[in-house]
């Protein structure tokens, strides 16, 4: 056996193993993040949190055997409970959670020129504001991220039934947010 043998056969560092593991899955996990808190900082803080307290659970994690929608379930749960903490806490309420728009114009500005797509990305941003939080998030997973109805109703711990049902009505009250507006729904929906 020779070196270069040895040196491929070694078993990967427990932080290589951990970074294999989650480094493709960590863009989605902060464009929910985003999604969710609707702040750059939260967002990045929000997923740290995540990660550092999935170091330990290396194991667990390896013996996952979907990982995206696991990571995103975890992602939520732990959203919630901040979430929870933070409007609870009679430190700091006048800072609101979703304060930073700034950040999506400029991510948007910079990814299309198309000044339609982007009039349309902002026409359904503002209406994805008319939705209550359940109907946004499963839009935002299925929709919008590309999870399966199945997926969906595992990582927000809820039924198929109401994952189709909330889906159904979300679309439903975008089409009619979009359509009294000055956009056409059939070109967002």
């Amino acid at each position: 056996m020779t070196w270069l043998t040895r040196v491929f056969q070694a078993p990967l560092r427990r932080e290589d193993r951990f970074t294999a593991l989650v480094r493709p899955h960590i863009g989605l996990m902060y464009r929910m993040a985003y999604r969710w808190t609707q702040n750059r900082d939260e967002a990045e803080d929000l997923v740290q949190d995540v990660l550092t307290r999935l170091i330990p659970r290396l194991d667990e994690l390896a013996a996952v055997d979907k990982l995206q929608p696991w990571l995103i379930k975890v992602l939520y749960r732990r959203y919630v409970d901040l979430y929870r903490r933070k409007v609870n806490s009679p430190i700091d309420a006048s800072t609101d959670w979703h304060s930073d728009d700034r950040f999506f114009e400029e991510m948007t500005a910079d990814s299309s020129q198309d000044s339609e797509r982007l009039e349309l990305q902002r026409a359904l941003n503002q209406a994805m504001e008319h939705l209550d939080d359940h109907q946004r998030d499963v839009i935002l997973l299925h929709d919008v991220e590309g999870h399966s109805a199945l997926d969906v109703a595992d990582i927000l711990d809820i039924s198929v039934g109401t994952v189709k049902s909330r889906l159904h009505r979300g679309r439903k009250r975008l089409k009619a947010v979009l359509e009294a507006g000055t956009l056409v729904a059939s070109k967002a929906c």
